[in-house]
């Protein structure tokens, strides 16, 4: 029996997934079945183990839109692997999705998805892991100049290219509000608003400040995973703090960090839009 004979069939079917993260360095291999499987969907020549996990995909389906060809993995929240994908990293972490049935005597295994991880955000009781279509990066518009006064960049990342690690400083935060506002002492050594667009740093994840008082400082949107947690159960918890920018060339901005050259707005454009004015 091959593998389209189960496939098709309502009574015959058995489905199960293997999921493989790869970023190059390391990979972590899954499987959506109860109990942990021995595959070789690589064709290394050597079966590999795939650990069982409450891991679990959206319905797949391709579109000509290509900003909906994308798939949501969840992962438990408390999965330790899917907190990593969390942490800001260099490396682009690829995922193959194989899709088998047990009532098939040859262990068949299809590719069913090809992409890489976009996005990652904590739900209430899961982790999901955003994954656009490998092919899809290949069919996009270039990332254009957006024409507009403030800088376009998005401060210590591409195209502002500051290192973040030449600007933080250590801190300590002895206290959390609301989730939001931190009680920081070293914010205070610096004039107010000095650290309003830039982070705050605790095992790795990234907080923006959205307000800068004395040694107050308070995040914007969301608070840190962990960091209420750890300064609830500890008293305290070790971070990094970085300035931050008011995407300005000024002195509060690029002239702040003496990066004018990476400035990417353009703060002499015309108050009136010519793109719109008719000619008479």
């Amino acid at each position: 029996m091959s593998y389209d004979t189960p496939e098709t069939s309502i009574d015959d079917g058995e489905p199960y997934f293997l999921y493989l993260f790869n970023n190059g360095v390391a990979k972590r291999r899954f499987t959506s079945d109860a109990e942990p499987i021995m595959a070789d969907p690589e064709e290394t020549g050597t079966p590999q183990k795939w650990f069982k996990s409450a891991i679990a995909h959206t319905e797949i389906e391709q579109t000509g839109n290509i900003e909906r060809n994308s798939v949501d993995i969840t992962f438990p929240l408390s999965d330790d692997y899917a907190r990593t994908l969390q942490k800001p990293g260099s490396e682009v972490v690829t995922v193959t999705i194989w899709r088998g049935h047990h009532t098939d005597p040859d262990g068949e295994l299809e590719v069913f998805w090809k992409g890489r991880v976009v996005d990652t955000v904590d739900q209430k009781l899961n982790i999901k892991v955003t994954v656009e279509l490998a092919s899809t990066s290949m069919r996009r518009t270039g990332c254009r100049a957006q024409y507009m006064r403030p800088c376009r960049h998005a401060l210590y990342f591409t195209g502002c290219n500051l290192n973040v690690d030449d600007w933080k400083i250590p801190a300590t935060v002895s206290a959390v509000t609301g989730g939001l506002l931190l009680t920081v002492a070293e914010a205070a050594a610096e004039t107010d608003q000095w650290f309003k667009g830039g982070l705050v740093i605790f095992d790795g994840l990234y907080g923006w400040v959205g307000d800068h008082d004395g040694d107050q400082l308070t995040l914007i949107a969301s608070g840190i995973e962990g960091l209420a947690e750890e300064v609830a159960a500890h008293g305290s918890a070790a971070v990094f703090i970085a300035p931050g920018c008011d995407l300005s060339s000024g002195p509060t901005g690029c002239e702040k960090f003496d990066n004018n050259l990476e400035y990417g707005g353009f703060e002499f454009m015309a108050d009136v839009n010519p793109f719109s004015q008719s000619i008479t």
